[in-house]
């Protein structure tokens, strides 16, 4: 650490509103310099976005594993220009950025959640309740921490219970994960 050269991380006045962003940097996981919009000269930017961006600017000089800095950028152009000027990563939930990057990092809020959500592999044993008959015949539908949507084959009948499941595979949807499950235990009548 030496003679480490100091990260520099930028943030665009999109993300800076969002409060997820802001906990997450109250992690202390990332260490440097921070460089922030100035509240209140973006054209577009509402009353509530102007207010919580100076909310978060407060947060934010809290953490003591960063430092901040306050540019005033109006136009994604310029923000691109200040990331390739310190050698930025750009931290946004603007996915489009990370197309539009050339000689600077981007790394989308997307991206970082992505890497803290549970995987769930074929053969994980959880425990799920059944809330609710699906619409195949004999399906339970129940629901993991986080809104993730469990399919149960055979799981109708145990509408109000939990039940222990495999899990048979998942998908990815424009609404979330979706996890395909059998039943642990199989009664036999």
């Amino acid at each position: 650490m030496l003679f480490r050269k100091t990260k520099t991380f930028i943030i665009d006045s999109d993300t800076l509103a969002d409060p997820r962003v802001v906990k997450f940097l109250q992690l202390g996981l990332l260490t440097g310099r921070l460089l922030l919009p100035q509240p209140g000269i973006q054209p577009d930017e509402s009353e509530y976005s102007l207010q919580r961006a100076k909310e978060h600017i407060e947060q934010l000089k809290r953490i003591p594993t960063l430092k901040l800095k306050i540019l005033p950028f109006k136009s994604t152009d310029e923000l691109m220009n200040i990331a390739r000027k310190y050698h930025a990563t750009l931290i946004t939930i603007r996915s489009e950025l990370k197309h539009a990057a050339n000689g600077f990092q981007v790394i989308t809020t997307a991206e970082l959640f992505e890497l803290f959500r549970p995987a769930y592999l074929p053969g994980t044993t959880l425990r799920v309740k059944i809330s609710k008959r699906g619409k195949e015949r004999n399906e339970g539908i129940g629901y993991l921490e986080g809104g993730i949507k469990v399919v149960v084959e055979n799981g109708g009948n145990a509408v109000g219970q939990e039940v222990d499941v495999i899990i048979q595979g998942g998908i990815d949807t424009d609404v979330g994960q979706v996890l395909f499950a059998k039943p642990k235990f199989i009664e036999l009548h």
